[in-house]
């Protein structure tokens, strides 16, 4: 399924977390689970992770799945029941920047890919939610993109790097959230920030939001011309059916301990 609008639905996030599966288990082991803990998935989606989660705190945990948007959460929680995991999963109605959660609720919490759909403006005020809701000693995870990193081969560079550049500080609000992660968990009450890169290798013009989604937008902004629009999408097509196609982005995971202190 190609995100040729822009459109985020629960079938392509399921399946892109397929193509990101490093990523994810990245993130499950540096929260440090154990069975009885209670973690948070903010920006949580379909429930492509919060049933994982689930399966690793066992029946005496509790997940807390939080998003915005309550078709998301519908589709997660039917996931949820679909797996046998319901009673460990409470969904949460709400928002990144006030979590409906007590101080020191969780022993963990992670936001993946979150940031990169937030203004930049909001990223301390989410980062300091998803610290205050952690216990002392807890973890706190953030994996995003590093759209800035992102590249495809293409016989012209110069309409590659506009392209690129444009995607990353236009069609994204916070394209270059992944390269600041660590600084923003450091501005907190953290200890340890761990910072690791995952490589996101797509070979398929599909698996990428580079096609027409870019093209049309670029063209109404006026980045690229028709003629330009035309050979993007030409050569790119022929490479993928030549099964040539090649485009990387790094994907940054930052993982930190909540300071002892209350």
């Amino acid at each position: 399924m190609a995100l040729d609008d822009g459109i985020v639905t629960a079938e392509y996030l399921r399946q892109a977390a397929e193509r990101i599966r490093a990523l994810k288990e990245l993130s499950y082991a540096r929260m440090n689970i154990a069975p009885g803990h209670r973690v948070l998935d903010a920006g949580c989606g379909p429930g492509v992770d919060t049933v994982p989660l689930a399966r690793r705190v066992g029946a005496d945990g509790k997940v807390y799945a939080l998003d915005s948007d309550p078709a998301m959460l519908d589709a997660a929680q039917q996931q949820a029941r679909s797996d046998g995991v319901a009673e460990r999963i409470d969904h949460l109605h709400g928002s990144a920047l006030a979590i409906p959660l007590a101080d020191a609720t969780v022993d963990s919490c992670r936001a993946e890919r979150l940031l990169q759909v937030l203004p930049p403006e909001m990223e301390r005020s989410v980062v300091a939610e998803l610290v205050r809701v952690t216990k002392p000693g807890g973890r706190i995870v953030i994996a995003d993109t590093d759209w800035g990193s992102a590249s495809v081969d293409f016989s012209d560079s110069a309409l590659e790097r506009r392209l690129m550049t444009f995607f990353a500080t236009q069609m994204r609000p916070s394209g270059f959230a992944g390269r600041r992660a660590a600084a923003l968990l450091r501005a907190h009450a953290v200890d340890g920030v761990s910072v690791e890169l995952v490589p996101l290798l797509q070979q398929r013009l599909a698996d990428t939001p580079f096609g027409t989604w870019l093209t049309d937008t670029a063209l109404r902004e006026r980045i690229i011309n028709q003629a330009e629009a035309a050979a993007w999408l030409d050569e790119l097509g022929v490479r993928e059916r030549e099964g040539n196609f090649f485009a990387t982005a790094t994907m940054v995971v930052v993982a930190a301990g909540r300071t002892q202190r209350a």
